[in-house]
């Protein structure tokens, strides 16, 4: 599978992060409208109005002072990858152009109707100076992805990863442009493994 080079909590959760961790963004598309124009496909589908809305509030929310999102020691992304879905490709494009146009975006055909193993495997090709990474995807595959890389041990629970992460995630929900930030304590992106993340921060639209 071909890469380009330089791939290669619920809100206020309080979960704390403790450098040196990689962090891990994962976005659902913004809302999107029924039927794609033009006679077009589900691929073809755009945001609407709300869906564009959320995802240029979300950008601009990430840049808006420090801490970022309110979290001591969140990183931001220094890159992001999306399917290239137009809602995605939409979503990820708004939201950056809101943060300031700053962060390299790589869309790929193949992430679109992917599951967790495909989405898992592109994360684990990041290259390894990138410490915060982006992803925008599809349900279910963004929810199911975040609830397997949390899903350690019960011993893990009360730093958000096993049972009290998956019940905040749960409890949450995870509409339209909702936001799960995963730290991974690895020494490199391929190590990255279900049950090895915690949930620290959990975020839905209005932002």
């Amino acid at each position: 599978m071909h890469r380009p080079a330089r791939l290669g909590q619920h809100e206020g959760m309080s979960n704390p992060i403790t450098p040196p961790v990689r962090h891990l963004w994962l976005l659902r598309h913004g809302k999107a409208a029924s039927d794609a124009p033009w006679g077009g496909g589900d691929r073809e589908r755009p945001l609407t109005a709300r869906g564009r809305r959320d995802a240029t509030a979300l950008g601009k929310r990430i840049v808006a002072g420090e801490p970022i999102l309110g979290m001591e020691g969140l990183r931001k992304p220094d890159l992001a990858i999306c399917s290239a879905a137009v809602r995605t490709r939409q979503t990820a494009d708004l939201l950056i152009a809101a943060m300031g146009n700053r962060l390299p975006l790589d869309s790929y055909q193949s992430l679109y109707q992917a599951d967790t193993d495909l989405v898992l495997q592109y994360v684990r090709e990041i290259d390894e100076g990138v410490k915060g990474a982006l992803v925008v995807g599809h349900n279910p595959t963004i929810f199911r992805l975040v609830w397997e890389l949390i899903g350690g041990p019960v011993d893990d629970a009360g730093d958000g990863s096993g049972p009290d992460g998956r019940a905040a995630l749960e409890a949450h929900g995870f509409p339209t442009c909702s936001l799960a930030v995963l730290a991974v304590d690895v020494g490199a992106w391929e190590d990255v493994a279900r049950g090895r993340a915690r949930l620290v921060g959990l975020f839905k639209p209005p932002y």
